[in-house]
């Protein structure tokens, strides 16, 4: 089925997220250096090898929840470590202090981040601009570092395709109006393989979701998310009942795969974003 409204992620689904990330985690181990007002590198590294040798145990904590996984990609592994460090050096233990300088932090550095594109970005993106399909993307980074990358690539079209930034899509809570379609929603999940609950009830992240298919007159069912990141991207429209899209790297782990595989025809996965323009008929 054709989709009535095409939304997509952005960091590490569209871009090479290794590369890109490069000097972000230099840029971020700097501000937590200075944080700290000392040398970090020996408790960056021990952070790092603990969270290697237990990946499904670790990630990043927001609210007292782990929101996504830690070797998703290089932003959230750093945050994770820096996470840990924190807890080390008894640091920042108000939850929402944390938060709030943990995402400083992050959008500072983010700041040094590269355009790295992955393979097929500009002809993908020019498709879905030239499909009259309305395509948003909704991203947690801030909507003018979306759009200065998005630049650097010029596809044609772009215009086009509506940014929605600071999503926010790591915050699990209510939305700020009661909806019941949310309220349907279960406070966890299990996946096979994965040894802590997913929680797809991201309040924020439901509201603009909601926006745009009110915009589009979609309902969940014409819908078709794309993303790289089963929890964050995805875990909230699949129990919404949109179509998803996972847009796999070398850190996708298998049950993740297996848990779009188990959606039938609703879920689809690839290494190769021209996947995508398949799924829009």
């Amino acid at each position: 089925m054709t989709p009535r409204c095409i939304i997509l992620d952005f960091d590490g689904t569209f871009t090479d997220v290794e590369r890109e990330a490069v000097p972000f985690v230099a840029a971020f181990r700097a501000e937590v250096t200075d944080l700290l007002g000392r040398e970090i590198d020996g408790a960056w590294e021990e952070a790092a090898t603990e969270i290697a040798r237990h990946p499904g145990r670790y990630g990043w904590v927001h609210d007292g929840r782990i929101v996504a996984p830690a070797w998703a990609d290089p932003y959230i592994l750093s945050t994770t470590i820096a996470q840990r460090i924190f807890d080390g050096a008894g640091i920042l233990r108000d939850p929402k202090t944390r938060a709030a300088v943990t995402s400083t932090l992050y959008h500072l550095a983010y700041e040094h981040t590269q355009a790295a594109f992955r393979p097929g970005a500009r002809e993908v993106l020019e498709a879905i601009a030239a499909s009259g399909i309305p395509a948003y993307v909704v991203t947690n980074a801030r909507t003018d570092a979306v759009a200065r990358k998005l630049g650097v690539l010029g596809p044609s079209g772009i215009e086009r395709l509506a940014i929605v930034g600071d999503a926010q899509k790591f915050v699990v809570g209510e939305p700020k109006a009661a909806d019941p379609r949310f309220s349907a929603i279960a406070a966890e999940r299990s996946i096979e393989g994965l040894e802590r609950p997913v929680y797809p009830r991201r309040g924020r992240y439901f509201e603009a979701l909601a926006r745009i298919m009110a915009e589009t007159g979609a309902t969940p069912a014409e819908v078709l998310v794309c993303g790289d990141i089963y929890e964050l991207d995805l875990a909230l429209p699949i129990e919404l009942g949109m179509s998803v899209q996972l847009v796999t790297g070398g850190s996708t782990p298998a049950h993740e795969i297996r848990a779009i595989e188990a959606l039938g025809a609703r879920g689809g996965h690839a290494g190769d974003l021209r996947a995508i323009l398949a799924r829009m008929g």
